[in-house]
């Protein structure tokens, strides 16, 4: 490669190099190059931006990369939008740290990453809590007979007690849900919720292997008739949130060369 800035996706070990027919972020004709140093090696694109603008299509590109990748081997994917000013300097980074990286990508070799969103249908959700609640469903009702400045401070108490009893309801069905996606995973991380109805948000370290088992788990969950769920699933996809490889190549650019 030449010796200006590169794009870079994620780490590889050296043994599952293989071409890769995919597009490059900020250049699409651009190809997308494997270099290394000893037994690990870097995903990388010349690149002749100074940043890149995190929009869908460039966001896209990157995941691209990283799941083509996953087909060979094991990959530590970097953080969208990293800009190195040289393969040299790169290098030399992967350089000094090469145990620790090879290290950490036999550790997730032959395991995904696999993103479950769970949420509820609304319908069925306030009709679950009227059922499970009849004195809030007949507070409700009676309400609805009397004048807003009669029933001001008795509606603040109700919404609060139906708030209390959704959140009671949200964490049951989260900790079910979590009693039943463990035992097919390595690992587990819970991550924040995007809206209100979404009870679960979880992301799941899983063996290759058993990953075909737990989307059917999670799929006769879902066609369950009295369940009233719904799952956005997610798989495979790079270990974001399992990896956290971080490269100073600032200092390493600065160093005095030997």
């Amino acid at each position: 490669m030449s010796n200006q800035p590169i794009y870079v996706y994620g780490l590889i070990r050296a043994e599952d190099h293989q071409p890769l027919a995919v597009r490059a972020v900020g250049d699409s004709e651009q190809p997308v190059n494997i270099i290394g140093s000893g037994n690990v090696a870097a995903l990388v694109s010349t690149i002749d931006l100074p940043e890149i603008m995190p929009t869908r299509r460039h966001m896209l590109a990157h995941t691209k990369v990283l799941e083509a990748a996953m087909a060979n081997g094991p990959v530590l994917p970097m953080r969208f939008g990293i800009i190195v000013p040289n393969p040299a300097t790169l290098l030399r980074v992967i350089g000094f740290r090469h145990q620790e990286l090879r290290a950490r990508l036999d550790e997730i070799d032959g395991r995904i990453e696999v993103a479950l969103k769970a949420s509820w249908d609304e319908q069925f959700m306030w009709r679950q809590l009227a059922s499970e609640h009849p004195d809030l469903a007949v507070s409700g009702r009676t309400m609805m007979g009397r004048g807003e400045q009669q029933s001001y401070y008795d509606r603040i108490e109700l919404g609060r007690a139906i708030g209390a009893a959704l959140e009671e309801r949200r964490t049951a069905a989260r900790l079910q849900l979590l009693q039943t996606v463990t035992p097919f995973a390595v690992q587990v991380k819970e991550l924040t919720p995007v809206d209100d109805a979404m009870f679960a948000h979880l992301a799941l370290l899983v063996e290759k292997g058993a990953e075909p088992s737990l989307y059917q788990t999670v799929e006769a969950l879902e066609r369950s008739n009295d369940s009233g769920l719904k799952f956005r699933y997610v798989a495979p996809i790079p270990p974001y949130n399992f990896v956290a490889v971080t490269l100073d190549w600032e200092q390493h650019e600065q160093a005095p060369r030997r």
